[in-house]
C-alpha cells in the first residue's frame, strides 16, 4: 500500500509539474488606460514578402510629459486565427528622434508577450515631442483566404475573398495611449482583390481612406481612444506561403516548447538521462553469490548482524529483534506491564553476556540492562525514549564497527557520487518543471528520469563493498533468509526434529521482516499454529508480536505597472472574444493576427 501511495504522489507531482501552466493563468489583470503620453501621428508601413514575412516600419510621434523615460511596444505571438502558428517578431532597429536608443527585449506572460522597452531607466526625455522608428519583422503572416471570411466590418472595398489574406491588426489593440492621427501603407506580394477594415472592437467604425491600388492598401484613422485597434483583412492573389505549424496551440507553448526539435530532444534526453541513471547505479551493485539453504544462521552472529551482511543495512526492526534475541539467549526477560509499557529486565550474570555478538551488547549496555535485576521500562515518556535512541544509535554505530573492524566489508567513498548526482537531478528537475532557467515544464523530465533511475543509490550497500571473507558471510545470511522467507513447498524444515528452533529464529525473522512467512511455514508444516515463545510474557492476547519506543516587497516601476495593465487588458479582450465565438459572424474589429500593443514609462 505504501508503494502505491508513494506512486501516486509521484504522479501527481509530476504532473503538476508538467501542466500548471494550463491551470494557472499568467496574464495580470488590466487596470485603467491613464498614459499621459499622447501619440499624435502614428504612421505604420508594412511589407509582405512572397515567402509570408512581414517587414514592417512604424513611426510613433507623442507628445511627452516631463517624468517620462520612453516607450514600450509588445507583440503577441500567437495569433487567434491560426493557433498552432507562432509569429515571433524580430526587432531588427529603434531610433529616437533620427538617433538609436537603448532597448530590453523582455519576454512576459510565460513567452507569450515579446516586448521591447525603449529608452534608459537611469534619464527621463525633456518635455516635447518625440519621435520613435520601431524596424521589425514577422514571418508566416499570410493566412489561407478563408480566414476571416465570416466576420463583418465596417467598410469593406472590392472583394477582400481569394487565394490569400492578410488579417491584420494595423494598430495593435492595447495601446495605452490616445492616438490622434493613424496612416497605414501595407504593400503585399501580389494584387489585392479587396480589402475590408473596422476601427474598434466587432464591426466598430469605419476606417478613413481605404483603397485599393494593385498590390497596395492605404487607410487612415484619427481619435483614437486607448486600447483601440485598427485591423485590416485584404485580399492577395497569391498561393499561401507554407509556414512552421506546430501540432499543438500556443496554450501548451509553456508544457511543451515551441519547437518539435526540442520535443525531441527531451525525450531523448530523458531516454539518456535513465540509462546513464540505471549504469551508474549498477556499478555500485556486487555480483550476488550463490544463496544454498541454510538451517541456521552463520555462526556467532545475531539477527542484526545477519540481516547486515545481508542487505547492507541495518533493519527497521532491528532493535526489537536483538532484545528479542537477548531473551531467547536467557539473556534478559520481557514482560508487558499494560498496553502502554513493556519491561526489559536482566536475568544473568555479566559475565554470560561474553558469549553475545557485540551489537547486542551495545544495546544491553546503552539500555543498562546488563546484569542481574537491571530493569528498563519501555514506555511513553521522554526518558525512556532517550534511552530507545541511543540504543537505535549504539546498534548501528556497532553494527557498522562489527563489519569493518572484522575485514568483512571495506569502504568505496567514490560510490557516493550517484547519490550526490541523484540530489542534483531532483533539484534540477524541480527548476525545469517550473522554467526556472529553462524554456518548458518537459525540460523537467530528463531530471526526473535520471532521479527515479538512481532512486535506489540511496538503498545500504553504495558506499561499502563485502570483501571475500564478507561475501562468504554473505551467501551464507542468504540462504539462511530463504529458509525463514520461502514456504514449506520450496525448502522444507522438520519442526518435529527442531521444534525449539521456531522460537529460536523468530528475532532473525523479526528482523528480515518475514515473521509472518516464518510462522506460517511453522502452521503450513505442522498442521497448528505457531507457539509463543516462553520468554515472551504478555498480558494482553490483542498486543501482538511487536516492541516500541518510542530585499523589501515587490518594487514595480511606471514600466512593470504599464506593461501589465495593458498585457491584462489585452488577454482580457481576447478571452472576452474566445468566449463569444470569434470564428462565427461577429465582427472582425480586432480579430487579426498583429495582436499587442504599447505604453509609455
Amino acid at each position: 500500500m505504501k508503494r502505491v501511495l508513494g506512486w501516486l504522489i509521484l504522479f501527481a507531482f509530476v504532473a503538476f509539474g508538467l501542466f500548471w501552466p494550463m491551470v494557472f493563468e499568467t496574464a495580470s489583470a488590466s487596470g485603467p488606460a491613464d498614459d499621459p503620453v499622447v501619440i499624435s501621428d502614428y504612421q505604420v508601413d508594412f511589407t509582405v514578402g512572397a515567402d509570408g514575412t512581414l517587414n514592417a516600419v512604424e513611426t510613433i510621434q507623442g507628445e511627452f510629459p516631463s517624468g517620462r523615460h520612453g516607450i514600450f511596444r509588445y507583440w503577441d505571438v500567437a495569433n487567434p486565427n491560426s493557433p498552432k502558428v507562432r509569429q515571433e517578431p524580430q526587432v531588427t532597429s529603434i531610433l529616437l528622434d533620427g538617433e538609436p536608443v537603448p532597448y530590453q527585449l523582455l519576454w512576459e506572460s510565460g513567452d507569450r508577450f515579446r516586448v521591447a522597452k525603449i529608452g534608459d531607466p537611469d534619464s527621463t526625455l525633456p518635455w516635447g515631442t518625440h519621435t520613435y522608428e520601431l524596424r521589425y519583422t514577422i514571418p508566416g503572416v499570410l493566412d489561407p483566404g478563408r480566414t476571416g471570411e465570416n466576420k463583418d466590418f465596417a467598410k469593406v472595398v472590392g472583394d477582400p475573398d481569394s487565394t490569400s489574406v492578410f488579417f491584420w491588426n494595423v494598430i495593435a489593440p492595447s495601446w495605452n495611449n490616445q492616438i490622434q492621427r493613424v496612416r497605414v501603407r501595407a504593400t503585399l506580394p501580389g494584387d489585392v482583390t479587396g480589402a475590408q477594415c473596422s476601427v474598434g472592437v466587432g464591426v466598430g467604425r469605419s476606417c478613413d481612406g481605404l483603397v485599393v491600388s494593385g498590390s497596395t492598401v492605404e487607410l487612415s484613422a484619427r481619435n483614437l481612444a486607448p486600447r483601440t485597434p485598427v485591423t485590416l483583412r485584404a485580399g492577395v492573389d497569391v498561393p499561401t506561403p507554407l509556414r512552421l505549424d506546430l501540432p499543438w496551440s500556443y496554450e501548451w507553448d509553456l508544457v511543451l516548447g515551441r519547437s518539435l526539435a526540442g520535443v525531441a530532444w527531451v525525450v531523448g534526453l530523458s531516454v539518456a538521462g535513465a540509462l546513464l541513471a540505471l549504469l551508474w547505479y549498477r556499478t555500485t551493485v556486487e555480483p550476488e553469490p550463490g544463496f544454498p539453504v541454510q538451517y541456521g544462521p552463520p555462526a556467532g552472529l545475531g539477527p542484526v548482524q545477519t540481516e547486515y551482511i545481508r542487505t547492507e543495512e541495518v533493519p527497521k526492526n532491528g532493535l526489537t529483534a536483538t532484545l528479542f534475541h537477548l531473551a531467547e539467549r536467557k539473556l534478559v526477560e520481557l514482560k508487558q506491564v499494560n498496553d502502554g509499557q513493556w519491561n526489559v529486565r536482566g536475568i544473568a550474570q555479566s559475565a554470560a553476556w561474553a558469549d553475545v555478538d557485540p551489537v547486542s551488547v551495545a544495546v544491553g549496555s546503552a539500555l543498562k540492562v546488563i546484569g542481574p535485576g537491571a530493569e528498563f521500562a519501555a514506555k511513553k515518556s521522554v526518558k525512556a525514549g532517550q534511552k530507545l535512541t541511543k540504543a537505535k544509535t549504539d546498534m548501528a554505530k556497532a553494527t557498522a564497527d562489527w563489519a569493518i573492524g572484522n575485514g568483512l566489508m571495506v569502504k568505496r567513498r567514490k560510490e557516493l557520487w550517484v547519490r550526490v548526482a541523484n540530489a542534483l537531478a531532483l533539484v534540477l528537475a524541480v527548476c525545469g518543471f517550473f522554467r526556472w532557467g529553462f524554456p518548458s515544464t518537459t525540460w523537467g523530465l530528463p531530471f526526473l528520469m535520471f532521479f527515479l533511475f538512481s532512486r535506489r543509490s540511496w538503498n545500504g550497500g553504495v558506499g561499502t563493498r563485502r570483501t571475500a571473507a564478507g561475501r562468504q558471510l554473505w551467501s551464507q545470511a542468504g540462504g539462511f533468509h530463504r529458509l525463514l522467507s520461502t514456504d514449506s513447498a520450496e525448502t522444507r524444515f522438520d519442526f518435529a526434529a527442531r521444534k525449539d528452533l521456531y522460537t529460536a529464529y523468530v528475532p532473525f525473522a523479526i528482523a528480515a521482516g518475514t515473521a509472518a512467512m516464518w510462522a506460517k511455514k511453522y502452521r503450513d508444516t505442522v498442521g497448528d499454529v505457531a507457539p509463543q515463545p516462553d520468554w515472551y510474557h504478555s498480558s494482553s492476547t490483542s498486543s501482538g508480536w511487536g516492541f516500541s519506543g518510542h530585499s523589501d516587497g515587490p518594487n514595480f516601476d511606471s514600466f512593470e505597472s504599464a506593461l501589465s495593465s495593458s498585457i491584462g487588458a489585452y488577454t482580457a479582450s481576447q478571452s472576452s472574444s474566445s468566449s463569444s465565438g470569434g470564428g462565427g459572424s461577429s465582427g472582425g474589429g480586432g480579430g487579426g493576427g498583429g495582436g499587442g500593443g504599447g505604453g509609455s514609462w
